[in-house]
């Protein structure tokens, strides 16, 4: 049964959120919007909500409730080759002498904060970092990065543990710790 991203995904013990994070108009900033609306093209296992975040995680993950698992999809500036894939925990978002990694760190950051304060934190937190190549006035992703796609993809199914939702054949392996193009 295909994902959903309605407002109210269902929530079960168990479950898992799949945020995607990120701005459409911006190029390679939009990765984590384009990434879920792959996602819900294919068949993913129940206890998976699937949700398009855009710029406002916050607001995404009002209502959710309580799950065991969120994956964040975002770019990240990791001074990497662009399509870079690194899977981040949300410590890593936090600025080291005045640095960023995610695009979005601050509104994620505060969006984490804010499930903890409610008692609603998720157990497990996983953010899906991608390496932009481009932040121009864009609809569509940089070469690079679009290339990626079903790389990102096959890195989050790893984390949810199946990491056969695809739409053809057998994913290929991806080291979900870090991936380079």
């Amino acid at each position: 049964m295909p994902a959903s991203a309605s407002a109210e995904p269902t929530t079960a013990a168990g479950a898992t959120v799949i945020l995607g994070v990120g701005n459409l108009l911006r190029a390679d900033d939009g990765v984590g919007v384009h990434a879920i609306r792959a996602l819900l093209a294919r068949d993913c296992p129940e206890g998976v909500a699937v949700l398009d975040g855009g710029t406002a995680p916050l607001d995404a993950l009002a209502g959710v409730g309580r799950v065991d698992r969120l994956i964040v999809i975002d770019a990240a500036d990791l001074g990497e080759p662009a399509g870079t894939i690194r899977v981040l925990r949300p410590d890593d978002l936090i600025p080291s002498e005045g640095e960023s990694v995610s695009l979005h760190d601050l509104d994620l950051l505060w969006a984490l904060e804010v499930l903890r304060a409610t008692g609603e934190e998720p157990r497990e937190i996983v953010i899906v970092g991608v390496q932009p190549e481009s932040m121009s006035w864009s609809t569509e992703l940089s070469p690079a990065v679009a290339a990626r796609l079903d790389d990102i993809l096959e890195a989050v199914l790893a984390r949810v543990g199946r990491a056969s939702c695809s739409t053809a054949g057998q994913p290929s392996p991806v080291d979900i710790e870090k991936v380079r193009p």
